[in-house]
């Protein structure tokens, strides 16, 4: 077994042998003086190549359901203007999120199980820079976007009127949503970059080593990121899912309050869809909160766990990878929500076939065609034409522009 198998040249003298070596040559009393001793790098094992295979599976079926989602909103929006007919910010932020969420397909899950199969990392110094941005990036997107439903979701409800310009402002508030997760996202292209390991082979991974100088600038810097992407957007979606099904309530709880000779038959028809409105969001705001709490608190846990506490670090270490990965499933799981409670409509509105002629016009409309949500539109446009100020047409307005969203 010749020299150049066994034994490396690391410069200044100095040479490295395999760990298994150097304990054998100690037993025999070999002068170890100027070898430095080295494991021998990572290779690809079966728990490595069963978590490529794992992610590899969930980066398809996530991949096609946001395919799909953005497919179908798509060819929505492309049915609404051919027919001039109004569309939603809702859906505008529903595709904004898939598409956050591709990015977190491609560049989280698809990118970490060809990372793991791979073992070690083989792209370079500025294309480790730039994944580790990409990651930070997509993550922080597609929560800020689910934010911004969630905010949408309340400002239709609280303030109908301002629903329609909200609409046409959302590609401002999602520019703001692209623009802050960029600069959040910086720092990975600072704090990581290339490093060759401690081995005996040559082994290059993308790691955060040696940049921090001590521990509390690590504790910050996952702090910080740990109020920006779960803390704030947790307390901002509870708040306004909350507030939105209080103000659906409080107007349920008026209609209620009227008079029975104040109340006309649509006036009966437009209770039932309140009571329809508010289970809707109830529904909406538990799956989406609950959802967003199991797929990311133990992930967030672990790692403020791991940082401040110090358990064992190879456990840990192999825990979080672990928990990590089930938090990104989280963009498996939105297209089906999304699709579950906003994409699907239902083919009749029986409640808006009797009443008023005004119901009567809307339904006849919805058999030509129109979904639920231009149902709500026209009716919410109907009533902003009616001079009158009294505040049961201004509930009425609230309540069916809640509905339209």
């Amino acid at each position: 077994m010749g020299k150049d198998t066994y034994l490396r040249d690391l410069g200044a003298g100095r040479y490295a042998l395999p760990l298994e070596l150097c304990e054998r040559f100690n037993e025999s009393g070999v002068n170890l003086t100027r070898i430095e001793c080295l494991e021998h790098a990572p290779t690809l094992t079966s728990e490595a190549l069963t978590r490529a295979i794992v992610l590899a599976v969930m980066a398809i079926i996530s991949l096609v359901g946001n395919l799909l989602t953005i497919f179908s909103i798509a060819g929505t929006r492309a049915g609404r203007r051919r027919k001039n007919q109004t569309w939603s910010a809702v859906y505008a932020l529903i595709l904004h999120l898939s598409i956050s969420d591709l990015f977190v397909t491609v560049f989280c899950i698809a990118g970490e199980a060809l990372w793991s199969y791979t073992v070690q990392w083989r792209a370079g110094n500025v294309a480790c820079k730039v994944f580790k941005f990409l990651e930070m990036f997509s993550l922080y997107l597609s929560t800020f976007i689910l934010v911004l439903i969630g905010l949408d979701r309340f400002i239709a409800v609280r303030y109908p009127i301002r629903a329609i310009s909200t609409a046409k402002r959302c590609s401002r508030f999602v520019a703001i949503a692209w623009v802050l997760s960029i600069i959040l996202s910086i720092p990975q292209l600072v704090i990581f970059h290339e490093g060759k390991g401690p081995f005996f082979e040559d082994f290059y991974q993308c790691v955060t080593y040696g940049f921090y100088t001590e521990p509390w600038q690590e504790q910050l810097y996952t702090t910080f990121s740990f109020v920006c992407m779960f803390m704030l957007p947790l307390f901002i979606l509870i708040t306004s899912y909350v507030s939105t099904i209080v103000t659906i309530s409080k107007s349920d709880k008026i209609f209620q309050n009227e008079s029975i000779n104040s109340v006309r038959k649509y006036d009966i028809n437009r209770r039932r869809l309140i009571h329809k409105a508010k289970v809707k969001s109830f529904r909406i705001s538990l799956v989406i909160v609950v959802t967003f709490i199991i797929w990311w608190t133990p992930y967030y846990t672990m790692m403020i766990i791991f940082m401040f506490l110090n358990p064992d670090k190879h456990l840990s270490e192999e825990l979080q990878k672990g928990i990590f990965f089930f938090g990104m499933s989280n963009s498996l799981v939105n297209p089906i929500i999304y699709g579950a409670f906003h994409l699907w409509r239902p083919k009749k509105a029986g409640s808006l076939r009797e009443g008023s002629s005004t119901n009567t016009r809307i339904s006849r409309g919805g058999a030509r065609g129109k979904d639920e949500e231009t149902t709500f539109v026209l009716l919410e446009q109907q009533l902003s034409r009616n001079h009158s100020s009294t505040s049961s047409n201004r509930i009425r307005c609230d309540v069916h522009r809640s509905l339209k969203t």
